[in-house]
């Protein structure tokens, strides 16, 4: 799950960048938090965001799937090569602080992901578009905005596309290894070409729409309400309050 999910969940329905705030105070926050328990109890507050925009099985899959490979690195790093003192862990004696240090940064990377995922997987970029054009964005920041968040399912989709193309063009993607490896010759190249094809119409796009002055006019704002404000400006607070914490306990 890399990408915009059709809903009708909260988080769906609440204005582009209250879903776009979470997130950033998710990934902010993090990096306040020292300690293993506020690390992991910030990644419970990412699968309870995930769970209220109703994603959370598909975003919890893809977040283990990004962040195994980083958590066993970790776990070798800090927990195997770290200092004194040892503990046993069945049969290998671990570092308790390289642990608690790789259970930090390995709750943090989760913690990030997830909530970045699930802010894709909620904010519909045609809303997040019109709710920059209502706030007066330059329209060459939306535009870049809007193609990055869409770039990963666009690819998607055109691998998907080239993929049935060519075999029913007769391409096999079984047998030995070095028949997988020569197939991959005819999925990747046509799916970089259509990319680079791709690229030009955006760079022709921008100039065009973006050589044109003055304000814009956005056709279907999305409604940002009171509450809303106030929850991003709370999560605002909240944030110097977690790095005020921070720099507090490094002083003391």
């Amino acid at each position: 799950m890399i990408g915009y999910v059709e809903g009708r969940s909260p988080l769906h329905r609440a204005h582009p960048y209250t879903t776009l705030t979470l997130a950033a105070a998710v990934l902010l926050t993090a990096f306040a938090l020292t300690e293993p328990l506020p690390v992991w109890l910030l990644v419970l507050a990412g699968a309870a965001l995930a769970a209220s925009g109703g994603v959370l099985r598909a975003g919890a899959r893809t977040a283990l799937l990004l962040s195994v490979p980083v958590w066993a690195l970790l776990f070798v790093l800090y927990g195997v090569l770290g200092g004194e003192p040892r503990v046993a862990l069945g049969p290998v004696l671990v570092s308790a602080p390289g642990i608690a240090r790789a259970l930090v940064l390995g709750g943090r990377l989760t913690a990030i992901v997830l909530a970045f995922l699930t802010a894709l997987a909620t904010t519909s970029p045609h809303r997040l578009v019109e709710a920059m054009t209502a706030r007066g964005v330059p329209f060459g920041r939306t535009f870049l905005l809007a193609s990055t968040l869409t770039v990963l399912p666009r690819m998607r989709e055109r691998a998907a596309r080239i993929l049935e193309a060519q075999q029913c063009r007769g391409l096999r993607l079984g047998g030995s290894v070095v028949a997988r490896v020569r197939a991959l010759g005819p999925l990747t190249l046509p799916l970089i070409l259509g990319a680079l094809a791709e690229v030009d119409e955006q760079v022709l796009a921008l100039d065009v729409r973006g050589a044109a002055r003055g304000p814009r006019t956005a056709l279907d704002p999305p409604p940002d309400t009171a509450g809303q404000r106030a929850l991003r400006w709370s999560l605002g607070l909240l944030v110097v309050a977690a790095y005020g914490w921070k720099f507090w306990r490094m002083r003391a």
